[in-house]
């Protein structure tokens, strides 16, 4: 068992944080000592380390909460699709680092490749249309368009990825 500030340290999650986390019923810790330590297991830990995940995909707080707590919730298939969606980051980025090193050379670009959304568009598309008609206009009615508004879009698959049966090799297809 770890104590907040341990926990704190080995994640860089702030102890304020894991506080509020704590507040809201994100991240409960196993234990709460008589003297108040919040202290935590390894399975705590793992969640932790989930939440932090969902976080680099912008997924809000309140979302991260419904989705770990939704019945159908299946962790490796949500693994799956957070690695995929984060390839796809790190793939953006990795353009776009090399569109500025381009640019910085001297090299006389205009190009604005680097900023699109494409891929991460298609993993949205492909994910509709795993989806029956009903819960897609339920999406739509919920998030609006789909489309150019990337945080909506990670938002909107791990709102929705219980229900759609996505394999790995599914997501390299794309």
């Amino acid at each position: 068992m770890k104590k907040v500030k341990e926990v704190s340290e080995i994640t860089g999650v702030s102890i304020r944080i894991l506080r509020y986390y704590d507040e809201i019923g994100l991240l409960k810790p196993a234990k709460v000592t008589d003297a108040g330590y919040r202290l935590y297991d390894n399975r705590t830990l793992e969640k932790l380390q989930q939440i932090m995940f969902f976080r680099e995909l912008e997924i809000p707080l309140a979302d991260i909460k419904e989705i770990m707590e939704h019945p159908d919730y299946d962790k490796e298939q949500v693994l799956l699709a957070q690695k995929s969606l984060l390839e796809q980051k790190r793939n953006r980025l990795n353009g776009i680092i090399e569109l500025i090193t381009d640019v910085m050379e001297g090299v006389n670009t205009m190009s604005f490749e680097a900023f699109s959304n494409e891929e991460i568009q298609k993993i949205v598309d492909h994910t509709l249309a795993c989806m029956s008609e009903a819960a897609r206009d339920q999406l739509v009615q919920e998030y609006g368009s789909m489309e150019k508004d990337v945080p909506n879009m990670w938002h909107m698959l791990f709102k929705n990825i219980m229900g759609v049966p996505v394999k790995e090799s599914q997501y390299r297809s794309l």
